[in-house]
């Protein structure tokens, strides 16, 4: 049976259930669903999709995954708006309680969640929350402010330039 228009697909899943049946999904995402990612700078033109592949690793239910769109963030440097495209491959491995949570998952991250009602707006949040610079900003040359830098000699005030001498003499 299809889904009617204008119907969103699941934003949980069983993903125990997902990986016994090794099951992919993909869900897209605007930014009004990602408060977060608001938060960190984040504007109203963002998209993020996330397609996923569940399988099953010693026990757990794991996800193959990959965050990709684009944010449009502040630029750091002109502070006008930079669009930075995401492109983020990532292994998780879900796990329901603290003793899971140690044990050493080869190329899997484990996270602490309830695999029956995995939260696949979470998850992709969490991912790109994870996956933004550090510093927003353009491409050299591409900015929106000319801001060249000034050579050192070019009239640099130095207020505290001749302390080491004050304090010589004093």
């Amino acid at each position: 049976m299809s889904r009617p228009p204008g119907v969103q697909p699941e934003r949980f899943v069983d993903a125990t259930q997902c990986a016994h049946a090794e099951r992919e999904l993909a869900r897209d995402f605007t930014l009004d669903a990602l408060p977060r990612l608001q938060e960190a700078g984040a504007r109203v033109r963002s998209r993020l999709s996330l397609r996923l592949r569940f399988l099953r690793l010693a026990q757990n239910p794991a996800v193959d995954g990959l965050l990709s769109g684009q944010l449009e963030l502040v630029c750091q440097r002109c502070l006008g708006p930079v669009t930075v495209q995401l492109r983020e491959p990532f292994k998780v491995v879900l796990v329901a309680d603290e003793v899971a949570l140690a044990q050493e998952f080869t190329d899997y991250e484990a996270i602490l969640v309830d695999p029956v009602r995995l939260d696949l707006q979470w998850l992709a949040e969490e991912q790109a929350l994870l996956a933004l610079p550090l510093v927003p900003r353009h491409e050299p040359g591409a900015c929106g402010a000319s801001v060249e830098p000034q050579p050192e000699d070019a009239g640099t005030q130095r207020p505290f330039g001749n302390l080491r001498d004050m304090m010589r003499d004093g």
